[in-house]
């Protein structure tokens, strides 16, 4: 599995917490792998439970970055996205600031609207320069 690969597996696992807060993200890698028969990385399953450990901070530096906008209003796959991204910029620095922007625009380009991908760009590249 390529890292591409499963950053997209970790961003599925992630919009998937978003509308099941109440189970843990064990529960949540449990039901991927046995009744949906993911197959999932190790890399995948690190970014995964990096965004659910750090979800407060990361929201937090989210809404900071995006001015004039709540973060219930970001939609849920734009979130998903860019909780992912953020947590590569402040928790992987080795990746490189342009890797992980680069990934997840391209995520963004993949899984949202085109209009997605400038808001994910100014969100994360504000974020990788605080």
């Amino acid at each position: 599995m390529t890292r591409r690969e499963a950053r997209e597996k970790a961003l599925c696992l992630i919009y998937e917490y978003g509308f099941n807060a109440e189970k843990t993200p064990e529960e949540i890698i449990e039901n991927a792998i046995n009744e949906r028969e993911e197959n999932l990385s190790g890399f995948a399953k690190e970014l995964f439970l990096g965004v659910c450990s750090h979800l407060a901070e990361l929201d937090e530096k989210i809404a900071a970055a995006a001015e004039n906008w709540r973060i219930e209003r970001i939609g849920k796959v734009t979130l998903a996205v860019l909780r992912l991204g953020a947590y590569e910029l402040l928790y992987k620095p080795e990746i490189g600031m342009e890797i992980s922007i680069n990934e997840a625009l391209e995520l963004t380009k993949k899984y949202d609207e085109e209009k997605a991908v400038g808001f994910v760009n100014g969100i994360l590249g504000k974020i990788a320069n605080a």
